[in-house]
């Protein structure tokens, strides 16, 4: 019984995990460029 309880969570976790890295590579990738504005932004005005 625990183990049918537990195979939907770990299936969850596995799907959470999968469905964030794509998050977490595009916001590595436009934090950059976040950066850089903001500081740009800073610097002007």
């Amino acid at each position: 019984a625990s183990d049918e309880r537990n195979a939907p969570w770990s299936l969850f976790a596995a799907g959470a995990v999968l469905s964030a890295i794509p998050i977490i590579v595009l916001f590595m990738f436009l934090q950059k460029y976040i950066v850089s504005g903001l500081t740009a932004g800073g610097v002007k005005g």
